[in-house]
């Protein structure tokens, strides 16, 4: 039988009295002294009937043999790529596909939702356990002190490092998102990851399968004006200069300008590189708790006056201007590294064709 090979996930469940709960909590259903139900580690209990164990994530894919309600399977802690839209008892439900072993040995695919109690109650399968099902273990319990840190921020310092904490947090899931892309081979329903981590809004790549996460700031802005301190207020006015359209972080911040699918400029000679970087040395004086975010921000914003295959959507001598004011600011931000690369860059703005440098996409002149 054939089984893709995929992420390593931590799915240890036990189901005790039709809910799913960890080792040793007591079932949601009382039962006459003596006869408590338990089920060993990564067992889990059939709970809904019609479902069938098959050969590969799927409804098209053959069945090996049909469960019955009671029967009991081993997870092997692998979950599918594909989640599955299927309607019962007048609901809609889009599951993943569980790997596991039945007690006579056979091994296959079963739909989440066969391990689902009472249907009228559940939505599926919980949070936390989806969240565990689908990253693993090690980024679940990450996901969890995020959760736990977004919620108590109460003040100014504490909102900025749930802040934190959620953009590295992001990078290692999307990475993981990444993985998953690569090996499926249909697009997963994922936009339910926008309730279960505070603070990130999902977005299905152009291609249609792999998903990214985006920081929604308005969370934070809403958690921030309820606080006493100023480092958080100035953090997510800086957020917000950056992705001002509808306070959710993009690919492509302020400075940038999306022309076409797959075509991008820098914005240099609007005056927003300055601003940013006066914005930048401005919060220096919080740099203990924001040196995070301001190099975040300081190396975005040198990459897109330095980057060698950057082009430019203004003229050169507008771009020039900008880079000249830039220079002329001597922005602590920038650091001697810093101001040295830009200085070079300003020689090179004078041979452009030298250097295959290209201003004034605006007016089209590059256009076939």
């Amino acid at each position: 039988m054939k089984a893709k090979q995929m992420m390593g996930l931590a799915f240890l469940l036990m189901l005790a009295g039709g809910h799913w709960a960890c080792r040793g909590k007591p079932s949601g259903k009382e039962r006459p002294a003596g006869q408590e139900k338990s089920l060993p580690d990564g067992w889990m209990e059939v709970k809904q009937p019609g479902f069938s164990i098959r050969e590969e994530p799927g409804m098209e894919s053959p069945a090996i043999r049909r469960l019955e309600p009671g029967g009991r399977a081993l997870s092997l802690n692998e979950q599918s790529t594909l989640s599955s839209r299927l309607e019962l008892e007048g609901k809609f439900f889009e599951e993943p596909w569980l790997l596991a072993r039945l007690e006579d040995g056979t091994e296959g695919w079963i739909y989440a939702l066969a391990f689902v109690d009472n249907l009228e109650d559940e939505k599926g399968l919980p949070m936390p356990v989806r969240l565990r099902s689908l990253f693993g273990a090690p980024l679940a319990e990450r996901i969890e002190l995020y959760e736990e840190a977004f919620e108590q921020a109460h003040t100014a310092g504490m909102v900025v490092q749930a802040m934190e904490m959620g953009a590295e947090l992001r990078d290692s899931l999307v990475q993981a998102l990444a993985l998953r892309a690569f090996e499926s081979e249909r697009p997963e329903g994922l936009f339910w990851l926008k309730d279960a981590i505070p603070g990130f809004v999902p977005y299905l790549r152009d291609d249609g399968l792999g998903y990214y996460l985006f920081m929604d700031y308005r969370p934070y802005l809403a958690r921030a004006k309820a606080t006493q301190g100023i480092e958080d207020d100035a953090l997510i006015e800086l957020c917000l200069m950056a992705y001002p359209e509808d306070s959710i972080e993009y690919f492509y911040p302020a400075w940038k300008f999306q022309a076409g699918e797959k075509e991008v400029h820098s914005l240099l000679g609007r005056g927003l590189h300055f601003r940013f970087l006066k914005k930048l040395d401005q919060l220096q004086q919080y740099e203990d708790l924001l040196a995070g975010w301001i190099g975040r921000f300081r190396l975005l914003l040198l990459n897109d006056m330095l980057g060698a295959n950057v082009t430019y959507w203004e003229s050169r001598e507008k771009a020039t201007a900008e880079l000249d004011e830039v220079l002329q600011g001597e922005f602590r931000v920038l650091g001697p590294e810093g101001q040295a690369a830009l200085k070079a860059r300003r020689l090179q703005f004078e041979t452009p064709e030298k250097y295959a440098i290209r201003f004034n996409y605006r007016t089209g002149i590059y256009d076939h």
